[in-house]
């Protein structure tokens, strides 16, 4: 039922896309930011647990919660706007005293619906909702489920050449990992079930 109701999603927002774009005279915008997102160490707790438990110590490891985002859109004059998002990327590299390393790459994919109130003005407000998907690769993933998407934010000097903002947004896609845990000398296997990114906030430059 929950895949369904994304197809669904992305249908609509390919409808409204065609009937806005006869209708109305497109601008395309191209924001570019940094994005930190909240719940990635969430993900860096299970890896550097599963090795733990394994019985490796990790001697070096590294995170990044901040990387680079860019959500292109078309915007019509009457408020509308369909886009996409790319980013921001994550990845997890943790070395251990032994040859047992472990690696997570996350790219999360998006397509969304926004409004903009005051399209035509220099400052103006925005929401945007849709749906995303994370292109998640490492050694304890497992499968990677879609999700919906939604964002408010505010841009600035929307009439110039180059523009910013900043958005504050939340991602409820979800990844699946292997977790592992120590019991006397059994090491006992089971998956969680994340939201990788959650809460998210961006500032942008608008091109």
């Amino acid at each position: 039922m929950k895949k369904l109701g994304i197809v669904i999603c992305v249908q609509l927002l390919t409808i409204l896309l065609f009937v806005s774009s006869i209708a109305n005279a497109a601008d395309w915008r191209f924001p570019l930011g940094l994005t930190y997102v909240n719940n990635f160490k969430d993900v860096f707790d299970i890896y550097e647990n599963n090795l733990e438990a394994q019985g490796v110590l990790v001697v070096d490891s590294l995170f990044l919660p901040v990387g680079l985002s860019v959500h292109p859109y078309v915007q019509f004059d009457n408020g509308l706007g369909v886009g996409s998002s790319l980013g921001p990327i994550a990845f997890i590299s943790a070395t251990s005293n032994s040859d047992v390393d472990a690696n997570f790459f996350d790219l999360p994919l998006g397509l969304d619906l926004r409004y903009t109130p005051l399209a035509k003005e220099t400052i103006s407000p925005y929401i945007r909702g849709g749906v995303r998907y994370h292109i998640a690769n490492g050694d304890f993933v497992e499968e990677s489920t879609p999700g919906f998407f939604g964002a408010i934010g505010i841009e600035f000097a929307r009439k110039r050449t180059i523009g910013f903002g900043m958005e504050i947004a939340y991602d409820s896609s979800e990844i699946e990992l292997e977790k592992f845990k120590k019991q006397g000398s059994k090491l006992i296997r089971s998956t969680e079930v994340i939201r990788p990114y959650g809460l998210m906030a961006s500032i942008f430059i608008v091109f």
